[in-house]
């Protein structure tokens, strides 16, 4: 599966949708077209002399030792916060996930021939960046992607609100933490049944980009008011093949009876 990170500014609250985000035409971003024929073979690999590291979940190429540890240190935060939120902690990888680090967006660009609005792009189970100020919030992005899809076993466009508005809200969190753009509210509300049915192709459409802002919403919800508890025996009963109805009553007992009563209470909220 090929997943190209777009990062977009939206107006009013700067959410950067990165690593799988809509973005605007004057916006570095990210599409994933998933019969793009791309393969992670297709990209040259960084110069000769580029160092390695190796931690409990990744495998970091970049230019440098001290940029290597760096980026490594910085995407097992990452993976950390994943796990917090999701509270999969009993989720083992098969295998590291690979990260290369281009130094610049001209080595990106001209390694990988994607197009001039990607900032980043993951490759089955591998991401591949660039250096910048933008890399934090891409990371985030794909690395949930990486793991949700891994930890689903299967690709299910019914769940795909769920899979980009984790990516969403983590992207967010990961740009807040450095001191950027937090959440940001979409400027209409989808009903839900056209939310859930709506599943944008690209990410490159802007007009998705107000279907990433409320699945990304919708998640923070499901998170911040249901609990982190709640929200990982969410996840666990779509793992299931239980519907996303049937999920939501099994995640939060009490809370929400079903998709109509998140959806009632996610609307007045703001």
């Amino acid at each position: 599966m090929v997943r190209l990170r777009s990062r977009t500014i939206l107006p009013a609250a700067a959410l950067l949708l990165c690593a799988a985000c809509v973005p605007l035409p004057q916006e570095e971003g990210v599409a994933r077209p998933a019969s793009s024929g791309i393969v992670a073979g297709d990209f040259q690999p960084l110069d000769p002399g580029a160092n390695r590291q190796d931690s409990l979940h990744l495998r970091v190429h970049a230019y440098g030792a001290d940029r290597a540890q760096a980026v490594s240190e910085l995407a097992e935060t990452l993976y950390s916060r994943v796990m917090t939120d999701t509270g999969l902690y009993s989720f083992v990888p098969r295998g590291l996930y690979p990260i290369v680090t281009y130094a610049s967006r001209e080595e990106y660009l001209r390694k990988t021939r994607l197009p001039e609005w990607s900032g980043g792009v993951s490759v089955g189970n591998s991401i591949f960046v660039y250096e910048g100020p933008r890399m934090p919030g891409i990371l985030a992005h794909e690395m949930t992607h990486l793991i949700f899809f891994e930890y689903m076993g299967r690709s299910d466009e019914a769940l795909r609100w769920v899979n980009e508005g984790l990516a969403v809200y983590e992207e967010q969190e990961a740009l807040r933490a450095q001191g950027g753009g937090g959440p940001s509210l979409p400027l209409r509300k989808l009903p839900f049944r056209e939310m859930i049915g709506m599943a944008p192709l690209s990410e490159n459409q802007g007009s998705a980009g107000e279907w990433y802002l409320q699945v990304g919403s919708v998640v923070r919800f499901l998170i911040e008011r249901g609990g982190r508890v709640g929200f990982s025996e969410f996840l666990k009963a779509l793992h299931d093949g239980r519907g996303a109805d049937e999920a939501v009553r099994t995640g939060f007992p009490g809370v929400w009876g079903g998709l109509g009563a998140l959806e009632s209470s996610w609307q007045s909220s703001f």
